[in-house]
């Protein structure tokens, strides 16, 4: 009249949960990792738009408003850091109000990745008119 009492889960049984939970990840590591990426695609696009306000409060300075004419000036973005030859003091104004912009999604950084260009001019009603150029995650992005 022994009697074993055994308890806990029987091989099979473990067998069946580790399959499932490898289903588990193959089927939601794609979306996951997909959600991350675009996480990073806003989080550069967010940057930029960070530049652009820049740009326009780096326009009230004197210096930087006798750069951006009519013909315009381009920022290219190379590694995060700005340069621009035709604007040396809107390139020190940006650098110092937002230094160098690190950008982290394939989109920006990836293989075949272009560049991050934004053109500034002056519009014939003297206002500013901005151009993106780059991913084209930036320039559906609405950027104002």
């Amino acid at each position: 009249m022994n009697k074993k009492n055994n308890k806990g889960f029987s091989l099979v049984e473990l067998i069946v949960v580790v399959a499932i939970m490898a289903v588990l990840v193959g089927v939601l590591a794609p979306a996951y990792l997909k959600y991350v990426e675009n996480s990073r695609v806003q989080k550069d696009v967010s940057a930029v738009g960070e530049v652009v306000q820049s740009i326009k409060i780096a326009a009230a300075n004197e210096d930087v408003a006798e750069e951006i004419t009519t013909t315009g000036v381009t920022v290219t973005f190379t590694n995060g850091v700005p340069t621009c030859t035709a604007a040396p003091n809107l390139v020190k104004e940006l650098k110092a109000t937002v230094g160098t912009v690190t950008f982290s999604s394939k989109a920006f950084t990836g293989d075949g990745a272009s560049a991050v260009e934004i053109t500034v001019q002056e519009g014939s009603d003297g206002n500013l008119a901005i151009t993106l150029a780059g991913p084209t995650e930036l320039t559906s992005a609405n950027i104002q």
